[in-house]
């Protein structure tokens, strides 16, 4: 008996032993009572339990595990999430509800019947590095990735470093709140929401304990500029995207304040016409809650600009920047997004989210047909979490687009899911 509780311990002291020297716990001392082998039985037991505690239990990181012989911890997280989806109307996109794929009149699409779509592509996975040290910068990197495309091939959506007051790398764009909106189970539930994700060098301040001040420098991916008469030359990129932004928090809701500047330029060439404009954008967005147990909340984002449609998730893909005309020339695409959400907590575990988008483009005459002009869509589901990790929920869209020509569509969709967070 002696011999086989020997054999238990022995490797347990022997890994402690061997960490107690290596500092990676942030300083944090490992009992002498270890580093001491010869010890009572009883007290032993105890300093096993208290080591393996300090060692894997953080509690600034939870979830997270060290990387031995380092001041750095890392998590996995994530989700598996498994969607299953009955299109009323034909909507050209089984996989999420995209304002711009509602068919309209004159498309070959519309009119068709309901389909249905099972998929599991939603699914990500994401890796988180930090490094906790006393003399030493914070830091951390974090990289995050789903299936979402053609064939459930892996892309990125996140790829950055925080160090101290900086994040650099690709992640969202200084001015998307995404707290302005309500969960939605459909993946492109923020259809007018202004954002996305950009290559970017940011820079974030307190300015006292309810005010963050930051800016930013991001590489303007989708430039958005149609060329209807095949005019040589193509859209360039000379100078980043310079972003400003203010946060106010009180104890029951959050403003975001927001603009951004940059310039769009058509490169002709030695053949062709070359001209630039500046895309300028205003963004204002919140989040309030009601009563003590926070039941409810409020959100809104209402985005204003001009040249500036592509930073819209609606338009993104759609040539929403400017026009460049036969006298080569670009003419900016004047833009407004609005957005609302409600959410209500039924129950503990039992809650409704409630999203409606809409979005706007006055462009010249000479766009393309069976551009998005304007449009809306909503969503309104209901989500049952059994406990952190599973939930289950069903969600209702509606939504209609009006193009360039005035041709005019709506569609409808059910969209049920399941989901595993870790």
């Amino acid at each position: 008996m002696i011999k086989k509780k020997l054999s238990i311990l022995l490797p347990i002291l022997i890994l402690i032993y061997s960490l107690s020297g290596y500092g990676f716990s942030q300083n944090r001392m490992v009992p002498d009572t270890v580093k001491n082998l010869i010890i009572p039985e009883g007290d032993l037991k105890e300093s096993i339990l208290v080591t393996a505690s300090e060692l894997l239990a953080y509690p600034e990181f939870k979830g997270s595990w060290p990387m031995f012989g380092t001041a750095i911890r890392v998590k996995i997280g994530g989700y598996l999430k498994t969607d299953f989806v009955y299109d009323f109307d034909g909507t050209r996109d089984p996989n999420q509800f995209l304002m711009s794929t509602i068919p309209v009149e004159g498309q070959e699409e519309f009119g068709d019947e309901g389909y249905v779509s099972f998929f599991a592509k939603e699914t990500r996975v994401n890796i988180d590095l930090r490094r906790f040290a006393e003399d030493k910068i914070p830091l951390q990197a974090f990289v995050e990735g789903d299936f979402f495309t053609e064939g459930n091939r892996f892309r990125l959506r996140h790829a950055y470093i925080t160090a101290g007051s900086f994040i650099i790398g690709q992640t969202w764009t200084t001015l998307s709140f995404l707290e302005s909106m309500a969960f939605m189970i459909d993946f492109a539930a923020g259809d007018a929401l202004f954002g996305g994700r950009s290559v970017q060098i940011r820079y974030q301040k307190p300015l006292s304990e309810s005010v963050k001040f930051y800016v930013g420098l991001e590489y303007l991916a989708s430039l958005g500029i149609e060329n209807p008469t095949n005019l040589d030359g193509k859209a360039n990129i000379q100078t980043p995207l310079f972003a400003l932004r203010l946060d106010k928090r009180w104890k029951t809701g959050v403003l975001f304040l927001g603009a951004s500047l940059t310039q769009l330029r058509w490169d002709g060439g030695d053949t062709g016409p070359s001209d630039q404009i500046p895309q300028l954008s205003f963004v204002i967005a919140g989040r309030q809650y009601f009563g003590k147990s926070k039941n409810n909340y409020f959100t809104f984002n209402v985005s204003a600009g001009d040249a500036y449609g592509e930073n819209i998730i609606a338009f993104a893909g759609s040539n929403a920047n400017a026009v460049l005309k036969e006298n080569g020339q670009l003419d900016a695409i004047a833009g407004l997004s609005a957005m609302v959400g409600f959410m209500h907590r039924w129950a503990p575990t039992l809650e409704s989210n409630f999203n409606y988008a809409y979005g706007w483009l006055k462009a010249p005459d000479e766009r393309a047909p069976f551009a998005l002009k304007r449009g809306g869509i909503g969503h309104l589901n209901l989500v049952k979490h059994y406990d952190k990790n599973f939930s289950t929920g069903i969600e209702y869209m509606w939504g209609a687009q009006r193009t360039a020509n005035d041709a005019f569509g709506n569609a409808a969709r059910l969209q049920f899911m399941a989901k595993f967070e870790f």
